[in-house]
C-alpha cells in the first residue's frame, strides 16, 4: 500500500479512504452533505496534529545533539542532521503527511460546489469552502518551505516548486510547479479563504479570517515582500492581539519545574493550531535535542522566557520545554506573538519604524519583567537586526527557523550553519542547494518528477 502513496505523490488516498471507510461504519458511505465535509475538515489527526514537516526544524541551527545521540540514530536522521541529501525517506514521511490534508481539502472543494448555497446553510457552506482553501494553502506553504529553495524573484520562474495537487482524482499525473507558481497558488487560496471564513473560529483547529491573514503575512514574509507582509500582519493584529503575560498569567504555570511544560493548551495567543510530525522527533525532541548555547546565552536575566522555555539537561546544557502543545510535540501553528514579530520586521524594512517599535514593545513588555525599558530605535538596519534576534528567541522550535535562514541569506545575512560531531565539522553555507531538502525516493521513482539538484 505504501507504493500507492508514492504513486499518488502522497495524496494519502488509502489513508483518506480508511477515514472514509470509518465514517461508513456510522452510516456515511460517501461524504456528500455539509456535515460530512465539515467532519473531514475537523479530523484533527489528519488536518492538525503531527502533520507539518519536522525535517526542516531538524535541519536548522537552534539545537544540537551530542555525539552519543547522533551515533545511535539511523542513517536517514544522521544524514538529515549533517545536511547530506538522502531521499530514502520511505512512506510515511513529511511529504506524505502534508498531502493528506491537501487531499481532504481538494475533496471538500469539489463536493461543496455540488451543494447549493441557501440562506439557511450559507454560514456552514462558506466555512467549509474557506476552510478547505485555507488548509490547502497552509500545507502548500509548509511543503514549499521544506522542499524548495528560498523565494527569489530573479530565479522564481525556474526554481523547482512543489506538486500543486488541486483535485482529488489520484489518476491525474503530478508535476512540479515552479516556485513562482507555487507561491501564486498559496496566495490565491489564502486570499480566497479570507472571503469565506468567519473572523473567529469556534476552535483553534479550525481556520478563520484571522488565520488567513496570518498565513498571508507568513507567506509574504518568506517571499521578502515586506509591504504585503506588513499589511496582512496588521489586518490580523487588528482582529486579534491577545498575548500571555509571562510575568503573571492564569494560562501559565509559573511554578512549573524541570521539563514540565508551563503553558496551557489552546492558550489565548493561538490563532490556528497545528503540530509538527514526529519524523525527526528523535533529533529535535526535548529528550535529545539541546539548545544552541549561544542562543541560550542571548536571553537576558530579566527575560521571563529564559526560565519558562528551558530546562536543565545533562552536561550543563539546556533543553526546550516551551511548546504551546503542552507536550514534547512541536507547535507549528499561527499565534499572535509570531504575527507581531512579522509586523515589527516588515514595518522596519519598509521604513515605518514607529509602527515597528510599537509592535515589538507590545510583545516584549509581556516577556520581560517590570525592569524592561521599551525600545526606541531610529536606525532601520539596527532595528531590523534587533527584531530578528527577538524573533529567533521568541519563535524557536516552531518550524520557522529553517525557512528564516533561507530568506535571510537572500538578504545577505551570511548565516553559516554548522554541525560538530567529535572532531568532525560540517557546514551549510548561504544559498546552498541543499536548503531544498530531497523529495522521498518513491515519489521520484513513481512520478518521474525531478529531484532537487545537489
Amino acid at each position: 500500500m505504501k507504493y500507492l502513496f508514492a504513486l499518488l505523490l502522497t495524496l494519502s488516498f488509502s489513508s483518506c479512504q480508511k477515514f472514509l471507510d470509518k465514517k461508513s461504519s456510522t452510516g456515511i458511505t460517501v461524504s456528500k452533505t455539509l456535515a460530512d465535509l465539515q467532519s473531514l475538515l475537523d479530523a484533527s489527526q489528519t488536518m492538525n496534529r503531527q502533520v507539518t514537516p519536522s525535517i526542516g526544524e531538524a535541519s536548522a541551527d537552534d539545537y544540537f545533539v551530542c555525539a552519543t545521540t547522533y551515533n545511535s540514530r539511523d542513517e536517514l536522521l544522521k544524514d538529515l542532521y549533517k545536511w547530506v541529501p538522502n531521499p530514502n525517506d520511505d512512506y510515511p514521511n513529511d511529504w506524505s503527511y502534508n498531502y493528506k490534508p491537501v487531499f481532504n481539502a481538494n475533496y471538500c472543494l469539489e463536493m461543496i460546489d455540488k451543494i447549493s448555497q441557501t440562506g439557511e446553510n450559507k454560514s456552514q457552506w462558506e466555512n467549509i469552502k474557506g476552510s478547505a482553501l485555507f488548509f490547502r494553502a497552509y500545507y502548500f506553504l509548509q511543503l514549499a518551505w521544506t522542499y524548495c529553495l528560498a523565494y527569489d524573484e530573479n530565479t522564481e520562474a525556474n526554481d523547482l516548486g512543489i506538486a500543486l495537487r488541486l483535485a482529488s482524482d489520484f489518476n491525474e499525473p503530478s508535476s512540479r510547479a515552479s516556485v513562482l507558481e507555487t507561491y501564486k497558488q498559496i496566495i490565491a487560496d489564502a486570499k480566497s479563504s479570507a472571503m469565506y471564513l468567519p473572523d473567529f473560529a469556534t476552535h483553534p483547529f479550525r481556520p478563520s479570517k484571522i488565520a488567513a491573514y496570518g498565513l498571508l503575512a507568513r507567506t509574504y514574509l518568506s517571499m521578502r515582500n515586506y509591504d504585503s507582509a506588513a499589511k496582512y500582519a496588521e489586518y490580523c493584529v487588528d482582529l486579534k492581539s491577545d498575548l500571555m503575560d509571562y510575568n503573571n498569567d492564569p494560562q501559565i504555570n509559573s511554578a512549573a519545574t524541570g521539563t514540565t511544560n508551563p503553558f496551557s493548551l489552546f492558550n489565548k495567543e493561538i490563532i490556528f493550531y497545528s503540530e509538527a510530525s514526529l519524523t525527526a522527533g528523535s533529533l529535535i525532541g526535548s529528550t535529545n535535542g539541546l539548545i544552541d548555547t549561544i542562543l541560550y546565552r542571548s536571553y537576558a536575566s530579566n527575560d521571563k522566557r529564559k526560565r519558562l522555555f528551558f530546562a536543565n539537561a545533562t552536561g550543563g546544557f539546556q533543553r526546550f520545554r516551551g511548546n504551546y502543545t503542552v507536550n514534547t510535540r512541536m507547535f507549528s501553528g499561527l499565534a499572535t506573538n509570531e504575527i507581531l514579530l512579522i509586523s515589527a520586521e516588515a514595518n522596519a524594512r519598509i521604513g515605518n519604524l514607529s509602527k515597528s517599535m510599537q509592535r515589538l514593545n507590545q510583545l516584549l513588555t509581556k516577556r520581560y519583567d517590570a525592569t524592561f525599558i521599551p525600545l526606541n530605535e531610529s536606525n532601520k538596519d539596527v532595528a531590523t537586526e534587533l527584531i530578528l534576534k527577538e524573533r529567533r528567541k521568541e519563535l524557536l522550535m516552531r518550524g520557522l527557523r529553517f525557512s528564516d535562514v533561507k530568506r535571510l541569506n537572500k538578504e545577505n545575512n551570511k548565516i553559516v550553519m554548522k554541525r560538530i560531531i567529535d572532531t568532525d565539522t560540517t557546514s551549510l553555507n548561504p544559498n546552498d542547494p541543499r536548503f531544498a531538502l530531497p523529495l522521498p525516493r518513491e515519489v521520484i521513482a513513481q512520478s518521474g518528477m525531478p529531484q532537487n539538484p545537489y
